[in-house]
């Protein structure tokens, strides 16, 4: 009886923290856009894209922007949009660029839902 007491404890708490993560991405692979695509988005921006692969089904950038600053980005591959960016910056530089990203961040709205979904900003 304490095995499956402890085994249902152990179980439910997997299937807790898997509910948990929803910044993977759902987007029928039939509507992604290329990888070239959001390399060359990101390089209008000023970006120096070293990689972009896929994880979790998001597109995943690591680079560097236009001032050096070393940044991480998950994107979702149908639209394009940021999901959650993290940006190391270096010691002569801060935030005060990404305080409006413009572009690369969705607008403001009072209901947050997965169509509607706000990115998650990360500074190092």
């Amino acid at each position: 009886m304490k095995n499956t007491l402890i085994t249902l404890v152990i179980a439910s708490c997997f299937v807790s923290s898997a509910a948990l993560a929803d910044d993977d991405c759902t987007d029928p692979l039939s509507q992604w856009q290329p990888r070239d695509h959001l390399r060359q988005m990101m390089e209008d921006k000023g970006w120096e894209v070293k990689r972009i692969k896929v994880d979790d089904g998001c597109y995943e950038v690591k680079g560097f922007d236009r001032k050096g600053n070393r940044v991480k980005a998950k994107f979702s591959p149908a639209s394009l949009k940021v999901i959650e960016i993290e940006i190391e910056f270096t010691e002569f530089n801060d935030g005060a660029d990404y305080l409006d990203v413009g572009g690369l961040m969705s607008s403001r709205s009072s209901q947050s839902n997965r169509a509607n979904h706000h990115p998650t900003v990360t500074i190092k």
